[in-house]
């Protein structure tokens, strides 16, 4: 094949009507895995690793907190990702479903923003007053007690994110789904 015929095969494999819908939802559902994933990556394989496998909850904590950091950047990419997918599908659907999955990606940005941001932040900042986790200072316990509280709504707001995207993924599939024809009796 030469140059134009490639050239050809790809304008029309672009301009295919199933191609506009499938690619765009691959790219929706790749930042859907990659969100929840990450989530579910870390809270039930590497940060319990992290604390059973390290001698010290100081130094599970420091990995742990690395580890976050570089999560919440690879979420926020993943919700740009997402976004993408629901432009690129903004002509599939009706106008009530698309408005639901964006309700629905706001309540995770929302989410996100909330948990990833303003719950770390806090969490990070009251680590100084507290001085170890192993060995809290005396000053440190309220401080101790307000970042195990922060801890678990940071967990619960990241499972219900990671629900939410899920939910997201299911509303596509499901506004989108193409009525099978039945099977006629031979």
């Amino acid at each position: 094949m030469n140059m134009q015929a490639y050239k050809e095969l790809l304008i029309s494999f672009f301009r295919h009507p199933e191609t506009k819908f499938i690619l765009p939802s691959a790219i929706l559902y790749c930042g859907i895995m990659i969100f929840a994933g990450s989530l579910i990556m870390v809270g039930f394989g590497v940060a319990p690793t992290v604390f059973k496998v390290l001698p010290s909850k100081d130094l599970a904590g420091m990995a742990n907190q690395s580890i976050l950091l570089r999560m919440i950047i690879l979420q926020g990419a993943s919700l740009l990702i997402m976004a993408v997918g629901l432009l690129l599908l903004r002509t599939w659907s009706s106008v009530t479903i698309r408005k639901s999955m964006w309700f629905v990606y706001g309540l995770i940005m929302f989410i996100f923003v909330i948990y990833g941001f303003f719950i770390q932040h806090t969490m990070f900042s009251l680590i100084p007053e507290i001085g170890s986790f192993d060995h809290p200072l005396p000053s440190g316990i309220h401080a101790l007690e307000q970042f195990s509280l922060l801890h678990k709504l940071y967990s619960f707001l990241s499972s219900l994110a990671a629900m939410l995207a899920f939910a997201l993924m299911i509303v596509h599939m499901y506004a989108n789904r193409r009525t099978v024809p039945k099977e006629q009796d031979h």
